[in-house]
């Protein structure tokens, strides 16, 4: 024991040596260590991910180059007894593979370890991870995600079609729910021939039924952290330019202007021709242009290049007086010339981008991104530009006050039958938050138009005080009002319209409130009646 314990304590120093913060963490929990590893796959020089929607099969298949892929995330419980008897119990994720892809490399590691039995294994797994994943799996040329796009691509279109049909509340909790339905079905479909050819094959015996081909097939260990309703194919691409910022500001490189080694966090390049400068050579650089007033088409210094600096880049270089003197001539000098141009929306781009006059796309030669002119979101075709939650009052005000002309401006960037079901949902909602209370078990919205205060939801017929919004025992609702603790003590009948009756029909409600302590059914009964629940 003692022995394993020290092997453990010498491989979490060597590992710490190794790999930085980033890619190794450990803790001790119950006298045992808990560990996470991610592996930053190696891929190789022009490697890149391949897309379609496999239900057109005639469609061509898209093609991205990337130079990084999200790392693999490794969680590890190293038991009392390793290594000399027990194997490490480890869970593997991942965000672009399928499940199957990573049982496949889960029962790898279990054979690495059945070689290596009894020695110290968690670097032999990290290295297997990094640099032998690609080749194992046969995706070292690309990586298709056919399958997780055709997902993506099935929920999308089932959400703007709720949309459409203005199912805006029962709607969303179908849709959800069919999501994760489609999920499990998509996961599913992935395994199922796998499933079906392993169990037939070495275990004729076996076809029973499903589910035991099920269990036999799952592993737990293996967690694909895929989501239908998030594009896979964004989450590559956004990745893959988050880690080239990275590792770009961790590397070093050499200023072509004072041709000195700076580390690449004290540099800027230009794109797309991924020129390097340190930052005090173009600081000095942008000055000179910006106090000449020579702000339009600052290029990149090197010979005959053409790339320009984004305002981004100016942004983050010189003072923020500077920059607004350089924002002011930018805008002066360019303002008749700027309705065919728009800049990439995107942070760490913001390339300048020209479209055609009447085209409602523009796609970025920088990044490759594809975004709407008016909303700067993901391209999304002949569909209206999505609004944000915070902007739907203000929208709804400016559509209702717009003259005619401006009207029809907004009509073509958010849709006729947009801007209207949003007008009446608006005012419902306003109406609905001010004459309405909730239910405390469903949330139902409720009106109240007569009787007491004890109320009975319409949905799922939950008891519960107007006032406060209390629930209440069904068996006795009418206790919260006697009981002289509760804060709506004798508050029954409070804030109720009272009618005027003949005299022969006058009834002292009081009175007939007070009868209700009794136990007595037909006295509950008539209070019920009075009281007009619904």
């Amino acid at each position: 024991m003692s022995t394993d314990n020290e092997k453990q304590k010498d491989e979490i120093v060597a590992l710490e040596s190794i790999y930085n913060k980033e890619e190794f963490s450990y803790h001790k929990e119950n006298e045992q260590y808990e560990c996470t590893l991610k592996a930053y796959v190696t891929i190789p020089p022009e490697y890149s991910f391949t897309y379609k929607d496999s239900r057109f099969p005639d469609e061509p298949v898209q093609s991205v180059p990337i130079a990084h892929l999200p790392p693999m995330s490794l969680f590890i419980t190293l038991p009392s007894n390793y290594p000399s008897e027990s194997p490490p119990k480890f869970t593997l994720v991942s965000s672009w593979l399928s499940q199957y892809a990573i049982a496949k490399l889960c029962k790898k590691l279990d054979k690495l370890w059945e070689e290596n039995k009894g020695l110290e294994i968690l670097f032999t797994w990290m290295a297997f991870l990094k640099d032998e994943t690609l080749e194992f799996l046969n995706i070292e040329a690309s990586l298709a995600i056919d399958y997780s796009y055709t997902c993506y691509k099935m929920a999308l279109e089932k959400t703007q079609n709720a949309e459409d049909t203005n199912k805006f509340k029962d709607g969303d909790e179908e849709i959800k729910k069919d999501s994760k339905s489609k999920e499990v079905k998509c996961n599913q479909i992935l395994t199922k021939p796998r499933v079906r050819k392993t169990i037939n094959e070495k275990h004729p015996a076996r076809r029973r039924g499903r589910k035991q081909k099920t269990k036999k097939f799952a592993d737990e260990r293996a967690v694909s952290d895929q989501s239908i309703s998030r594009n896979p194919v964004q989450m590559l691409i956004d990745y893959d330019s988050k880690r080239k910022q990275t590792e770009f500001k961790r590397n070093f490189y050499t200023c072509k202007i004072c041709f000195l080694d700076k580390l690449g966090e004290h540099c800027t390049q230009f794109v797309p021709c991924f020129h390097v400068f340190c930052k005090e050579c173009i600081l000095t650089y942008l000055e000179i242009r910006i106090q000449d007033g020579n702000v339009k088409n600052i290029s990149c210094p090197e010979e005959k290049c053409s790339s320009e600096a984004t305002p981004g880049q100016v942004k983050d270089l010189v003072s923020q007086e500077l920059f607004a003197k350089y924002d002011a001539t930018l805008l002066s000098v360019t303002l008749d010339t700027m309705t065919d141009i728009v800049y990439c929306p995107r942070p760490h781009c913001q390339y300048p981008v020209s479209r055609e006059p009447n085209d409602r796309m523009a796609n970025c030669p920088a990044c490759q991104y594809a975004f709407c002119i008016y909303c700067k979101m993901v391209y999304h075709g002949i569909e209206p530009c999505k609004f944000k939650s915070a902007e739907k009052q203000k929208l709804v005000t400016e559509y209702q006050n717009a003259p005619d002309d401006k009207k029809i401006q907004l009509e073509q960037r958010y849709g006729k039958k947009q801007l209207q079901a949003l007008v009446e949902n608006t005012m419902s909602e306003t109406w609905i938050n001010t004459y309405s209370r909730n239910c405390p078990h469903c949330n139902a919205a409720i009106e109240k138009s007569d009787g007491c205060n004890k109320m009975v939801c319409w949905r799922c017929n939950t008891y519960f005080c107007w006032l406060c919004g209390m629930r209440l025992r069904a068996d006795t609702p009418y206790v919260h009002f006697r009981n002289p603790q509760s804060k709506c003590y004798n508050m029954l009948f409070h804030g109720v319209i009272q009618e005027e009756d003949d005299d022969e029909d006058d009834i002292d409600l009081p009175a007939l409130y007070l009868d209700v302590d009794s136990n007595d059914e037909d006295s509950d009964e008539d209070a019920f009646m009075v009281g007009g629940d619904w």
